[in-house]
């Protein structure tokens, strides 16, 4: 697919199909992640957890749920959540975030899935989230944000925004 077509399609979906993501697909996906520029090269900062695991998806959702108080579903019933983390005690996290689930967000694009950034739920459970021993990530390294993935229920459509800009 074209990049500008790619940018054009690119939406949020919150709506999924149950069909699995293919191996291959999460491999493009991880490889359009590692391809992310990352404040000062400290790629040795950050990690990726790939959770594929339903009953995972629906335990971290579940505990949202109760943190919260709220009944719908934050995750979405995706298939595929990828969780970016961080040992970074710096605001720089937030930008390597950005920078890599964007670009996991356009490669999924690229292959017709469905995506949505998760960084409410991340950060409104916190470091101490139940969830995080199950990511089994090295010590001092906590979940920063997200993405969902997923063939989405409806055809992938892009909205036209328009940011009002000023030239100087």
């Amino acid at each position: 697919m074209d990049f500008y077509d790619v940018l054009s399609k690119r939406v949020s979906t919150r709506k999924f199909t149950d069909e699995k993501i293919s191996e291959e697909d999460i491999k493009i996906l991880l490889d359009a992640a590692n391809k992310a520029p990352i404040a000062m090269g400290q790629y040795d900062a950050s990690r990726l957890t790939v959770i594929e695991d339903r009953s995972l998806i629906k335990e971290i959702s579940e505990e949202y749920k109760e943190f919260t108080g709220k009944e719908s579903d934050a995750l979405y019933n995706a298939p595929v959540f990828i969780i970016f983390s961080s040992n970074k005690d710096n605001t720089s996290k937030y930008e390597d975030a950005g920078c890599v689930l964007e670009n996991i967000a356009l490669a999924a694009t690229s292959l017709n899935l469905g995506s949505c950034y998760i960084r409410g739920l991340v950060n409104n459970l916190g470091k101490d989230a139940k969830y995080i021993d199950k990511l089994k990530l090295d010590e001092g390294y906590y979940p920063v944000s997200g993405i969902i993935v997923g063939h989405s229920e409806d055809e992938l459509k892009g909205k036209d925004h328009n940011i009002i800009t000023n030239y100087i």
